[in-house]
């Protein structure tokens, strides 16, 4: 098939924008594609539904709001875009890169909103931060170098440690970019890497063994839907081997990951709503300038320091935004 025949062909499938008309309730309609599962991403969701209700947006009765869950399984976002957009969604809020690659390939200029935009966006998705010019925008969900960051803590809560050990989903659109600043920041602490690639839950037992095997004293764990979706399962066999996890969101510490550094991601959820509510009143996405978070927490579970036999350093618990005991 020739090039042009090929645009046209993938033209014809793909879901023409805006719907025809709004949904016979009349009632604003959001769509809402998220990687991880239900249960993970309890916490974010609330945080979004409050976000709206702060605007006045009751779901049910001044807005529809229709849910898909990925489970981690990035190969069938396509299809969860394709069941969102026959409903005719108004906006449509993708959780991360890969649901929002999913709706745009779809329907190239339904408006999209996403609370955890970062470099991998660009300039496939957005032209830039401060004038995304397409129809994606939303709120910025890491800051440059965060992951040599979160090695850094691992050597500021554990002195002692030579080997970190980091948990890699190759699928994920930031994963190579993670890989090389943890192996930077590793490198100049003196400390070696072992990288360990999961694709699905069935990988996470021979991921931990070999880490166990290799002596790692510690594994850093990106924020990721199969990671997220899969972070209970990740706490026991860590627990199991006696590695404490470090991670760049505060949900997987309150699940026994020993600490974090990172955005407060429900908080930006939250904030989507309110690129949500300029959209269906008339904004372009384009127009909106992608915002940066203001402020990075870190957090620190002494409940699982003390289960591991760890004595989190004094200087580093006055630091933390938030304790938990």
């Amino acid at each position: 098939m020739r090039r042009r025949e090929f645009i046209k062909a993938i033209a014809a499938t793909a879901i023409a924008w805006p719907p025809a008309a709004r949904a016979a309730s009349g009632r604003p309609r959001l769509g809402f594609l998220d990687i991880s599962s239900a249960e993970s991403e309890a916490a974010n969701t609330a945080a979004l539904r409050d976000g709206l209700q702060r605007l006045g947006y009751a779901e049910g009765k001044t807005i529809d709001i229709d849910y898909r869950y990925a489970d981690g399984n990035t190969g069938g976002l396509g299809a969860l875009a394709q069941q969102l957009l026959q409903l005719k969604p108004d906006v449509v809020l993708a959780s991360a890169v890969s649901p929002a690659r999913a709706v745009k390939r779809a329907a190239p200029a339904m408006p999209i909103v996403c609370p955890a935009f970062g470099e991998a966006f660009i300039p496939e998705l957005a032209a830039g931060f401060a004038h995304p010019g397409g129809s994606v925008t939303g709120v910025a969900s890491a800051v440059e170098g965060l992951f040599g960051k979160l090695t850094e803590l691992i050597a500021d809560a554990l002195p002692d440690t030579t080997k970190i050990g980091f948990l890699a989903n190759p699928s994920g659109a930031s994963t190579a970019e993670n890989e090389r600043q943890v192996r930077a920041a590793a490198h100049a602490h003196g400390m070696e890497v072992d990288i360990e690639e999961v694709s699905k839950a069935e990988d996470f037992d021979d991921a931990f063994q070999r880490f166990k095997d290799h002596n790692v004293q510690a594994v850093i764990v990106p924020g990721n839907g199969l990671l997220n979706s899969s972070q209970k399962r990740i706490v026991a066999l860590a627990t199991a081997s006696r590695l404490p996890l470090i991670h760049s969101t505060r949900d997987n510490v309150v699940t026994g990951g020993l600490a974090s550094y990172g955005v407060n991601i429900a908080e930006n959820f939250r904030r989507s709503a309110i690129y949500i509510d300029k959209i269906f009143k008339g904004a372009a996405p384009g127009d909106l300038p992608i915002e940066f978070p203001t402020k990075l927490l870190l957090v620190i579970n002494l409940k699982t320091a003390k289960a591991l036999g760890i004595t989190v350093p004094p200087a580093l618990l006055d630091r933390a935004d938030e304790v938990i005991e």
